[in-house]
């Protein structure tokens, strides 16, 4: 049997932000990725962030996420999605809504990850429908290169797809992540380049710690190089043995206020002790 992961390491962590190329409508990231950084997906939500990761489960598992941002005085539904998890096989389809004249637009996602937690490769293929839409692969590796470090690029938007009339150029994204206590605490960064690994455009940082066998707390920011551009995700994870449930809470710069909330919950499968996977 494949060993799994440790799930949650700085678990709950990333929020992605547009790129500074994309003068257009924002494509909105699915929820996972807005939370989770490259060396820490490890299960079904591995599809939309890095698929290497989705070797290191051993579940299958049903997830669905919803996400509300501030609009005026209220709160309006940004988006909602749907991922699954069949051993090392994922799928999963986000609705957005921009509001307004804007519209909606739907994305789909199918990846599968070989290896273990050692050493492990992954491939997704990604569906942008809406008022315009396009294609694109993402690949990716990870390693673990000491008993308290891992490793992972990612390479991201193969193709460059044009959506929502903006394009969305590829990019490299490594990354390294380290735990200690057993996985009780972890940090991680990461860097999203340009294919040509010539300039950075943004820095995703975070750490996390957890309470008990069940629960954990994580602090992610967001910068752009010149650090003029930033943000900030707070979230918690309850994790159980047949269910998984997060609640993020993204902030602005000065964390004064609230931009959006989200809410994701899974019912997870596992194999009994004993059985191969």
């Amino acid at each position: 049997m494949i060993p799994r992961a440790a799930a949650g390491f700085v678990s709950a962590l990333a929020l992605t932000a547009a790129r500074p190329e994309l003068v257009a409508a924002q494509l909105l990231q699915a929820q996972p990725a807005r939370y989770l950084l490259t060396t820490e997906a490890a299960d079904a939500r591995a599809v939309w962030v890095n698929p290497a990761g989705l070797a290191r489960s051993v579940e299958a598992s049903v997830g669905a996420d919803v996400t509300a941002e501030r609009s005026g005085g209220g709160a309006r539904l940004q988006q909602f999605g749907v991922t699954l998890l069949s051993r090392n096989f994922a799928a999963g389809w986000s609705h957005d809504s921009y509001g307004g004249a804007s519209g909606s637009a739907d994305n789909y996602v199918v990846g599968t990850g070989l290896g273990d937690s050692l050493l492990s490769i992954g491939a997704a293929r990604r569906w942008y429908r809406g008022r315009t839409g396009d294609t694109a692969w993402d690949l990716a590796l990870r390693a673990r290169v000491t008993p308290i470090l891992d490793a992972s690029v990612v390479w991201r938007n193969i193709g460059s797809p044009t959506v929502r009339d903006s394009i969305y150029y590829a990019s490299i994204i490594p990354a390294l992540g380290v735990h200690a206590r057993d996985g009780r605490l972890g940090a991680a960064v990461e860097l999203d380049m340009r294919t040509s690994l010539g300039t950075v455009r943004e820095i995703r940082a975070g750490a996390s710690i957890a309470f008990g066998p069940h629960f954990r707390a994580c602090l992610r920011g967001e910068f752009s190089p010149s650090f003029d551009r930033r943000g900030f995700t707070v979230a918690i994870t309850w994790a159980a043995a047949k269910s998984r449930s997060t609640l993020v809470t993204i902030l602005p710069a000065d964390a004064s206020s609230i931009d959006a909330v989200g809410a994701a919950g899974a019912v997870v499968a596992t194999p009994e002790a004993g059985s191969r996977r």
